[in-house]
């Protein structure tokens, strides 16, 4: 595949991010256990407890890191055919083999509300139309269709913002 498309380095980027976010919650999750288990503290305590703060903190950056390299997989456009296909494979894959709001943001636009899906086949839409020198071009998406809203720890807890664009 043509390394060159920077669409693939963005796919890399965020698949990157995605492990990270993940290995962060499973660091918040054992920092839970732990904590229950040695002290025998409930679940809704252990969040006052600064192990667990910082764990939280942790994984409320990466998810925040994730959601933002996710937003470039719709801000940057494939140069290639093969980029294009491999942006709309990557997330194809991701979300048959997680939960879609887990790897992508819900985004917060102008209405009506699309999932992220849309703007990814737009995306692609767009490339490939351009591409074929299409008479009708389809216009990219515009920045103000792309907000993402806050996001709360999906770890629970107080419900703290993690995320905010």
């Amino acid at each position: 595949m043509n390394t060159d498309d920077p669409i693939i380095a963005a796919i890399e980027a965020h698949r990157r991010a995605c492990v990270e976010s993940r290995a962060a919650y499973e660091r918040l999750s054992a920092v839970e256990d732990e904590l229950m288990a040695r002290v025998r503290v409930p679940a809704g305590e252990a969040e006052n407890d600064p192990e667990w703060i910082a764990a939280n903190d942790a994984a409320g950056e990466a998810l925040a890191v994730q959601d933002d390299l996710a937003v470039k997989l719709l801000e940057i456009q494939p140069t290639t055919i093969a980029g294009a296909a491999a942006l709309l494979t990557y997330y194809v894959d991701a979300v048959t083999t997680t939960q879609p709001d887990i790897v992508f943001p819900e985004l917060d636009g102008d209405e009506p509300r699309r999932d992220f899906a849309y703007f990814i086949i737009r995306n692609v839409a767009a490339v490939l139309s351009n591409m074929a020198g299409a008479g009708e071009a389809i216009e990219p998406h515009g920045a103000s269709e792309l907000r993402t809203p806050p996001r709360t720890s999906r770890a629970g807890g107080r419900g703290r913002v993690i995320a905010q664009r």
